[in-house]
């Protein structure tokens, strides 16, 4: 016993020794130390081989997957063949019982959101978002698993019989899915469809476990995730949550405890691997990767599969883009808008830009305008435009690195401008602290960037090359004849200069007609909203979410890999697009939803009982708290 601590603490002694060269060993002393290291160096060369094989293989070990997820892993793969092959109908079932275990969900996460955001939880903030992100999370979720639980059962075949109608020379068929819903009145959701698909990044069988790398900045994109791979896809799930985001185990794990029943679910943290992320990657049991994310992330991925010459995992992401927020003068009216027009789509896109601090993969990123002499209202737009900014707050830098590239940006573009917007609590009011580790709350206000004219020789390329995750906007001018000529024109320039291809918006005032489809149609992006931000049709389950198809490769994968969402089963679907009247009020995201709206609209999408006692109740809470801060209690 006394020998082997011995050979222990010599092991130990020698590879420190091992990791240094004599050249770096002869840095260290005086002259007469520097030889004699040198010496000893030389001399115990040959002993400390062994020594230096064993403890870097002791090293691998440490940073081996931990044996419970290992184990977890493997009970998935176990229970793949019997969920692949449970009958749909009993499927359907265990979505329903998902469905259910909302009503009972506790909301004790919400605290601990609102400090994930850099926000003050026992503080008011603009955005209400104590209110919206439970609302939102719960409503996406619930909606997801209806429409999936309708698909199972038969009651979404109507919606692709055949199509309503189909593009002049062969082009894609139209599928209506109906209005988006009441996220977004008057608006309405189509999906576009080849009469051939291109190939598929989806696994052909479920032999193992799907692991699901979850989403950072929106609780609801990872249960999305989850539901989708787990439901329409037949996969078993592990669910490796974000970093950022820990507090949300417990909501997950309530929501699909009948699905952890039926063996099909497993999760963890992300501090639960120890480090061990790419061990959790190419584990034997795993059959599938999705991810959420940036492409360096993906990039990574792929690299791992690679390395492990397990290169026949299927791999699906969802990536980022430079969304476009393109600007249309139109032929109406001879292309002059009213006063009132400026300001409601100058409106509609700062609430689009601030949310969530502009740190969503549909945040605009790129506003497309003609030129002076195609539109001379295109100053006019831009100062409306920096006056809303200007009155609008935004909420805090929460997601980590975004300091380092918005001063990228400033670096870029010295001449960027800045807008001195309301922070969305007051200083006092704010968190000061970080919450996790890479995050930095301190103020970042909206950067207006001009990039010249998109596929000039001049054209300041920067920021269509490289998405901020900031709150950075370019501005970019696209050359063409007149504004009828616009729209096909941005469109060539988009696909052409700017990276990604996820979402954009296209506004544009006339009456939707063959010339707008076609500006559509050739808009290469996996949803193109009109008169609209894109962020109100992505959660829609009837819909589709993700890079336009036949544009990546696992290599080059741009804005992801693959579709998620159309839970009616429309085939060979190209792109969703949604579509909006020129100005519509009720989506202008102008104010804030009231705080007992949003109590009650969550009492009634959750399911809960009691629904009058509840938002009476809520209504009641939300008026006592108004009067305590009134009078300062």
């Amino acid at each position: 016993m006394q020998s082997l601590k011995l050979m222990s603490v010599v092991g130990l002694v020698l590879f420190a020794i091992s990791a240094l060269s004599p050249q770096q060993l002869c840095s260290r002393g005086g002259p007469c130390s520097r030889i004699f290291l040198a010496q000893v160096f030389c001399w115990l060369k040959p002993f400390w081989l062994p020594f230096d094989r064993i403890f870097h293989q002791s090293v691998c070990v440490m940073a081996a997957l931990p044996r419970s997820i290992s184990k977890a892993l493997s009970k998935l793969q176990e229970s793949a063949k019997a969920w692949s092959e449970l009958p749909d109908a009993e499927r359907a079932a265990v979505a329903r019982a998902c469905r259910r275990q909302i009503a009972t969900l506790d909301l004790s996460w919400v605290e601990d959101n609102m400090r994930c955001v850099g926000l003050n939880p026992s503080k008011p903030d603009h955005a209400n978002t104590t209110g919206f992100d439970p609302f939102l999370f719960t409503a996406a979720t619930v909606d997801r698993l209806d429409k999936i639980a309708d698909r199972l059962e038969g009651k979404l075949q109507d919606l692709v019989k055949e199509p309503k109608r189909q593009l002049p020379d062969n082009g894609p068929s139209i599928y209506p899915m109906g209005d988006i819903g009441s996220a977004a009145p008057g608006c309405t959701l189509e999906l576009w469809s080849a009469a051939k698909g291109p190939d598929s990044t989806e696994p052909s069988t479920c032999t193992g476990a799907c692991v699901v790398l979850a989403a950072g900045n929106q609780n609801f994109l990872t249960a999305v995730d989850v539901i989708e791979r787990v439901f329409l896809h037949k996969e078993c799930v592990f669910l490796k949550h974000h970093p950022i985001r820990p507090f949300m185990v417990p909501a997950f794990a309530h929501i699909l405890e009948p699905l952890t029943q039926k063996g099909a679910f497993a999760q963890c943290l992300d501090s639960d691997l120890n480090g061990a992320h790419k061990e959790l990657i190419i584990h034997t049991s795993v059959s599938h990767i999705h991810m959420t994310g940036s492409g360096l992330t993906h990039d990574r991925i792929v690299g791992a599969l690679k390395a492990a010459k397990r290169e026949e995992v299927a791999f699906t992401s969802e990536l980022g883009c430079i969304t476009p927020w393109i600007v249309c003068p139109g032929v109406t009216n001879n292309g002059t808008w009213q006063e009132s027009d400026l300001e409601h789509h100058a409106s509609m896109l700062t609430g689009a830009f601030l949310s969530s601090c502009s740190m969503n993969c549909l945040s605009p990123k790129l506003l497309v305008l003609p030129s002076e002499q195609v539109w001379p209202q295109k100053k006019a737009f831009i100062e409306a435009l920096r006056k809303r900014m200007a009155v609008v707050p935004i909420p805090p830098p929460y997601y980590p690195g975004a300091h380092q590239r918005y001063a990228a940006f400033e670096k870029e573009y010295k001449d960027a401008e800045k807008i001195d917007s309301p922070p969305s609590q007051p200083a006092g009011d704010a968190l000061q602290e970080a919450v996790y580790p890479g995050q930095d709350f301190k103020p970042l206000q909206p950067l207006l960037v001009h990039v010249g004219v998109i596929g000039s020789p001049d054209c300041r390329k920067y920021a269509l090359e490289n998405e901020a995750f900031a709150p950075v906007l370019a501005i970019g001018t696209v050359d063409c004849e007149s504004a009828k000529d616009f729209p096909l024109a941005a469109a060539k320039a988009l696909n052409t200069h700017v990276f990604g291809n996820l979402s954009c918006t296209l506004i544009c005032p006339d009456e939707r007609d063959d010339s707008l489809d076609r500006a559509i149609n050739l808009l290469d992006y996996g949803c193109v909203a009109v008169n609209m931000w894109s962020a109100l049709g992505c959660s829609n389950a009837l819909g589709v979410w993700g890079a336009a198809p036949g544009s990546y490769t696992r290599e080059n994968p741009r804005s992801g890999c693959d579709f998620i969402g159309n839970a009616a089963g429309v085939p060979n679907v190209l792109k969703s697009v949604v579509v909006s009247p020129f100005v519509n009020k009720a989506i202008a995201g102008d104010k804030p939803i009231p705080l007992f709206v949003l109590d009650a609209l969550l009492v009634l999408v959750s399911g809960r009982s009691m629904v009058v006692p509840r938002i009476l109740g809520g209504l009641v809470r939300r008026l006592f708290g108004v009067v305590t801060r009134l009078f300062g209690c």
